[in-house]
């Protein structure tokens, strides 16, 4: 049969018509008990390892010291770009340390390091360069630029390092390592355990052994997983790769009390499981994908989880905060004041999940921050708006624009001279160093001075789930997590 052009044209309005139908009626119950149809194929959660950044930028450490808390010792190796550790070398130390190989003073003000002799030899395994290097007084194994090498002391300089091997009469030459070189050190006595330098492409990462599921305590935390060590100058940025049901569980008991619902614990496990699944590779120039503070989450490991949190993170193993089946970009603060905001006004992210709601569920309760007041002398505004690059004189006046939900997303602020600065979005609360969003402007003279008073309610940026709302839903109102995610969500579920 040979259609014409006009029927072929119907006939496909018509298939197109067929497909369309099935995804819009899916669509339009997104506000119904049941979570709609996925509109399209689910998005499956793809990473099981997160990498979190424990010390970075001006955190970063000289020497980073690991206890393995219920195991016997650590292996030596690197990750690849799938995430999968490759050993490359193993320690009986319980105590161990990472520093780069700079070199180092004594408290007798000897200089160590870092310098080295480097046999001429090259081995084929780690345990054949271990058993030559267990045979030499300060001997110990290393993997450089690919190959297992030996390598004896630490030297201040080139001169002493060959000092050294003529009096020792080894077959050997002065090494000191690329700017890339790590050294691993047993921590009570110093001895030198392992030195990797493979170059930029790969970093030294430790794994702690012995043990089903080894804690490892470092900085005063305990970790589950493994560490990676990324060299910067002289100082080292520190990466806990953990799996990532048990990142959730380090989450949970510090962005939310372990004395809250099960419920409520629950939807802050479901956000914070999709937070990071929506943050893969978010610090890709630092090496990871979150920190471990409130630049993403706080995350400080397994110490403070509790068998409530515990629970909330188990009872929702896997599950994500979706939206027509695909994964959505959550935030979440302590407290809105009254109502949350648009995605759009907040962080210029238009998305049909994060819309403004009236929260009625806030006043029920109280809580710190519920609400605020904070008096500015205009000078003071003046000082920390010129940290932020703006050019103020005396300020006269500030005025702000309020979206549909009472929420300041945009303020104009005046100086005598005519000068103004416009803040919109979270600005309007960080960079004025206030509260949340939720708040009123007004110019008063309070003892004599004249101020600028804002006064508000809330925590936070106003946009996504409130912690406390979310608590007063489930303690007062008996709501479920999926009520709590439909809630400040806007038709979001659970799966």
């Amino acid at each position: 049969m040979i259609l014409t052009a006009r029927y072929r044209k119907m006939l496909l309005t018509l298939l197109l018509f067929a497909v369309i139908l099935p995804i819009f009626t899916a669509s339009s119950n997104a506000d119904g008990d049941e979570a709609p149809a996925p509109a399209y194929f689910d998005i499956e959660q793809s990473v099981e390892t997160i990498k979190v950044g424990i010390n970075s930028g001006y955190s970063a450490l000289w020497e980073a010291k690991l206890l393995n808390k219920t195991g016997s010792g650590y292996a030596f190796g690197y990750f690849d770009y799938t995430r999968v550790f490759h050993d490359l070398g193993y320690t009986a130390c319980t105590a161990l340390s990472m520093r780069g190989d700079v070199g180092f003073v004594l408290p007798d003000d000897t200089k160590v390091g870092p310098y080295h002799m480097l046999l001429n030899d090259i081995y084929g395994s780690f345990d054949e360069a271990k058993s030559v290097a267990d045979g030499l007084w300060g001997g110990f194994p290393g993997y450089i630029n690919g190959q297992y090498r030996v390598l004896v002391g630490a030297y201040a300089n080139e001169s002493k390092t060959y000092e050294a091997i003529n009096k020792r009469g080894m077959d050997a030459q002065a090494f000191t390592g690329s700017e890339f070189s790590i050294l691993a050190a047993e921590t009570d006595t110093s001895e030198l355990q392992f030195l990797y330098d493979n170059g930029q492409g790969t970093k030294l990462a430790v794994r702690p052994v012995g043990a089903d599921k080894p804690e490892t305590w470092f900085g005063g935390d305990f970790y589950c997983g493994n560490f990676e060590y990324v060299r910067s100058g002289s100082r080292l940025t520190v990466i806990n790769y953990v799996n990532a049901e048990d990142y959730v569980k380090g989450v949970l008991p510090y962005e939310m009390s372990c004395q809250w619902p099960l419920e409520t614990l629950k939807s802050q496990a479901v956000c914070a499981r999709t937070y990071v699944m929506n943050n893969i590779n978010a610090y890709s120039d630092d090496g990871f994908d979150v920190r471990n503070d409130t630049y993403s989450q706080v995350y400080r490991g397994p110490a403070g989880a509790t068998e409530i949190t515990n629970s909330a993170a188990e009872s929702t193993s896997g599950k994500l905060v979706r939206y027509r089946g695909a994964v959505c970009k959550v935030y979440y603060m302590s407290s809105d004041g009254g109502s949350t905001d648009s995605g759009e006004n907040v962080f210029s992210q238009r998305r049909s999940y994060l819309l403004g709601v009236a929260d009625p569920y806030e006043k029920d309760i109280e809580f710190y921050n519920k609400t605020w007041k904070s008096e500015l002398k205009p000078e003071s505004i003046v000082s920390r708006l010129s940290g932020y690059g703006y050019e103020l004189a005396e300020i006269s006046e500030i005025s702000a624009v309020y979206s549909d939900m009472g929420n300041v997303i945009e303020l104009e602020i005046k100086d005598m001279s005519g000068n103004a600065a416009n803040i919109s979005g979270e600005d309007c609360f960080r960079k004025m160093g206030l509260n949340s969003l939720h708040y009123s402007v007004s110019k008063q003279t309070v003892d004599d001075e004249t101020m600028f008073v804002f006064e508000g309610g809330g925590w936070g940026h106003n946009c996504g789930m409130s912690q406390w709302g979310a608590y007063s839903m489930a303690y007062n109102y008996g709501a479920d997590c999926n009520k709590i995610i439909d809630f400040y969500f806007n038709g979001a579920y659970i799966v």
